[in-house]
């Protein structure tokens, strides 16, 4: 019988991003899934998934975004998302493009004036379509059911990709090395399949997702997990908000935000070591 412990409210859209990716990497469902950071302490892994075959996998997910970006996100959930809380009928993705506000931070007097003009817009009688408001930013319905709205601030995929001292290149580079040296640190003592996988969702940077490129992200993890024995598999994945009638839909802030399954990517994996994503997503098989 399948048991999921120690899971909050939330860690709600961290865990479905997790079961959706183990389903992509074994085919089956686990028997036990635990929190392993309960306390939201940031000091152990995410997730540990058991498997009636005595496999074990232990997950972490990090975000990768930039600092700024981070900032921009939090201070519009708690000006924009927060007074709308409760205010709604669905589930509303609203999208900000972060070169409007690239000090981090929206003004309490624009704050307000884009909740009145959500509110107006939504009691209208919106259907699941997209409204632009000012500012270049657009607000979706995704769902009939809740009352909740979702911030995505979006960045633009750096100009040039290889250029490793354009700006954005640099802070994405160095936000990375931060989460691979954290990530290393959080899998000490843990046993099972060690795992990281990260949510491009809003980064900018996925030219490894899509096989399109050289493989920068692949360049920058060989350099950096040299030294680490604990992390044994690097994916990236982009973040599943809602299951609607229609089936999933996947959100991101680049121009493959409407591409079709397989949704996640190997990048890196440690020398020895068989792929994790290959034998499932190839038979042409989704679980989702």
């Amino acid at each position: 019988m399948f048991k999921q412990s120690n899971i909050d409210e939330k860690s709600g859209l961290e865990l479905e991003l997790a079961k959706d990716f183990m389903r992509w990497v074994t085919g089956h469902k686990p028997y036990r899934i635990r929190k392993l950071d309960i306390n939201r302490e940031r000091r152990r892994p995410d997730f540990a998934f058991y498997y009636v075959s005595g496999q074990r996998y232990t997950l972490e997910i990090e975000r990768w975004l930039t600092p700024e970006l981070r900032q921009l996100q939090a201070q519009a959930e708690k000006s924009v998302a927060k007074p709308l809380a409760n205010r709604l009928v669905g589930t509303f993705i609203l999208d900000i493009p972060f070169s409007e506000f690239k000090d981090g931070q929206i003004p309490q007097k624009e704050a307000s004036r884009i909740v009145f003009e959500i509110l107006q817009i939504v009691h209208s009688g919106m259907g699941h379509e997209t409204y632009v408001l000012g500012k270049g930013l657009s607000i979706s319905k995704v769902s009939d059911d809740g009352k909740r709205l979702y911030i995505m601030v979006t960045e633009p995929e750096p100009a040039v990709y290889l250029d490793e001292n354009n700006q954005q290149v640099m802070v994405l580079r160095k936000k990375l090395k931060e989460i691979v040296l954290k990530s290393h640190e959080k899998f000490r003592c843990y046993r099972g399949t060690r795992v990281l996988l990260l949510d491009i969702s809003q980064c900018g940077l996925d030219i490894d997702y899509h096989g399109e490129g050289p493989g920068i992200v692949c360049k920058w993890l060989e350099e950096l997990l040299k030294s680490s024995a604990r992390i044994e598999y690097v994916c990236l994945g982009q973040m599943r908000l809602w299951k609607g009638a229609s089936g999933d839909r996947i959100l991101a802030g680049h121009k493959y935000v409407d591409k079709p399954p397989p949704n996640y990517q190997e990048v890196w994996r440690r020398s020895g070591l068989p792929r994790i994503l290959s034998s499932f997503i190839e038979s042409g098989s989704n679980l989702g």
